[in-house]
């Protein structure tokens, strides 16, 4: 989930994925907690939509760009805290690089929403390593969008933010 400027040409099919996000946005937002709680989950999606997360991060230090591979929709996107947007083909390049190297990347903290076959994961994301010679630690704060596609859960699109410490009020 490193950071990166790199932009998405107009031609590309990946610029089809907004419309993508707008309709699972909207779809969400028809389902609301206000409106109708995600009653829909079961122990066994949120155990999975974990395991699922859990194998996603290990994949980056495993470089094991098959996982990722079956985890990410091909029209995953990855909106970083910049607001630049990372394409599947952009990470697993990334993963697949000698140049960029992560020793740690755990994530905890998970919050899990289902609705059907869609579900939200958000978690607090541990990420340690070198990027083209550059080190890197941080924590960020990342949201997940999965949607199930033949019983599987996969990954359509994140968003990363930096990890802000919140002080308690007076």
């Amino acid at each position: 989930m490193r950071e990166a400027s790199s932009a998405v040409p107009s031609n590309s099919p990946d610029t089809i994925m907004p419309a993508r996000i707008l309709a699972v946005s909207l779809a969400l937002l028809g389902a609301s907690p206000a409106q109708a709680p995600a009653t829909s989950a079961t122990t066994s999606d949120v155990q999975q939509l974990i395991a699922t997360d859990k194998r996603m991060q290990r994949a980056f230090v495993d470089r094991d760009v098959a996982a990722l591979q079956q985890i990410f929709t091909d029209d995953y996107i990855l909106v970083v805290s910049s607001g630049s947007e990372r394409t599947k083909a952009m990470i697993l390049a990334d993963v697949a690089s000698p140049e960029v190297r992560w020793e740690i990347n755990e994530s905890s903290g998970w919050a899990v929403r289902v609705h059907g076959d869609t579900a939200i994961v958000v978690a607090t994301l541990h990420q340690k390593g070198v990027d083209h010679g550059e080190a890197f630690d941080s924590n960020v704060k990342f949201s997940d969008t999965y949607i199930r596609l033949n019983g599987v859960w996969r990954n359509v699109h994140a968003h990363a933010s930096r990890a802000v410490d919140v002080k308690a009020g007076p």
